[in-house]
């Protein structure tokens, strides 16, 4: 899809799952005004032009921008102007929506093999760019909910910056699994044992040549946030970390318009979908969770994506049983939750205890890498 296609529309398709199409207010080649700028010039115009003169894209606007940059078809001087302005002038829950969109329309599609209703898919993303203070635990925790009966979608990308911290594609690589896997390959993971991976690089075209523009850039934008919301493998839930409260409204709204069936955002260690140790947060659109807290608790430790892996297998095996457990666990439950499979985050965890207990855990990693 063309940028400029894309702002001529007159009648937009409603993003997949929507209830209904969203309003477009006029074209951007409509306002080219007196500058005469059209295409993505317009767009950076929009944008850029400080408090004052700026304004927010309307869904089909950012999603026609977003696909241009993934399509290659504009500039780096302009798609990194286009960046930065967004960085600074802050995104609206319908350009996050618009901009997802365009990641979804660019991302590969594997079917889902035919078999009776196993419950929702539950997609699950923290900062792309990764964890640098602690050992990365999603995919524990996605291993500990998928033991007891959910099924856990975890994105990510390769390093990316600012951070280029420790990501669960790492994770995964280091317990012996596929560090980049092809779509069909994490289809095959989610069939075999309810978890997968998908990296976003294998899974949407253009990721990869962005990503390496955006670290160039050196700052989060738009895409740091839209990227956690894509609906891998089917995902109709979904728990999204982030680092600023001021994300949790803007992620809820975006994946609401989107037509998301629960949206849970969780303020996570340094913006991941895991839970903080003592004083964890999470919310839905009803508000904050109540969650259980242990004062004092503090994860840290080595980013090396093997003390993750060892960590989630002593997980899974029941010989871990400090803070790093006790993190797993919660997420895990928190994961239960979204998915319906019990009245409380507490019980969830509870549920994941158990899969430990009696070895389902540990066989699910098994599983996870064909073995």
């Amino acid at each position: 899809m063309s940028l400029q296609a894309g702002i001529e529309a007159k009648d937009p398709e409603p993003p997949r799952g929507s209830s209904g199409p969203i309003a477009i207010a006029p074209t951007l080649s409509q306002r080219a005004g007196r500058t005469g700028y059209g295409g993505f010039r317009a767009v950076i115009k929009a944008v850029g032009t400080g408090p004052r003169g700026s304004r927010a894209l309307t869904f089909e606007e950012a999603r026609s921008a977003t696909a241009a940059l993934l399509a290659g078809d504009v500039s780096p001087v302009q798609a990194g102007a286009f960046l930065v302005a967004m960085r600074i002038k802050g995104e609206s829950p319908a350009e996050l929506a618009g901009m997802t969109q365009a990641l979804r329309d660019a991302a590969s599609t594997v079917s889902e093999s035919p078999a009776a209703d196993r419950g929702p898919t539950i997609a699950c993303a923290g900062a792309y760019d990764g964890m640098v203070d602690a050992p990365h635990l999603s995919l524990a925790a996605a291993v500990l909910a998928a033991a007891a009966g959910a099924r856990v979608v975890v994105h990510c990308g390769a390093t990316l910056g600012p951070k280029h911290g420790t990501t669960p594609a790492d994770v995964l690589a280091a317990l012996g699994g596929p560090a980049r896997p092809e779509p069909a390959e994490s289809r095959a993971m989610l069939d075999r044992c309810g978890v997968a991976l998908v990296h976003a690089g294998a899974a949407i075209a253009g990721w990869d040549a962005l990503a390496t523009l955006r670290d160039e850039i050196g700052l989060r934008g738009p895409l740091h946030s839209a990227e956690k919301l894509v609906d891998h493998l089917g995902a109709t839930h979904f728990v999204i970390g982030h680092t600023h409260s001021i994300y949790r409204e803007r992620l809820q709204g975006a994946l609401s318009l989107l037509g998301a069936h629960r949206v849970v955002t969780v303020r996570g260690m340094e913006g991941a979908d895991v839970m903080r140790a003592g004083r964890p947060s999470a919310s839905d659109s009803l508000g904050p969770i109540e969650l259980p807290e242990s004062p004092g608790a503090l994860l840290r430790g080595d980013r090396d994506p093997a003390v993750a892996a060892d960590l989630t297998r002593a997980i899974a095996a029941g010989d871990e049983h400090g803070v790093a457990a006790q993190t797993a666990l919660l997420s895990a439950g928190l994961r239960l939750y979204v998915a319906g499979r019990c009245a409380s985050v507490s019980a969830g965890a509870a549920l994941a205890g158990e899969t430990v207990s009696d070895g389902r855990a540990s066989a699910t990693i098994d599983a996870l890498l064909g073995v």
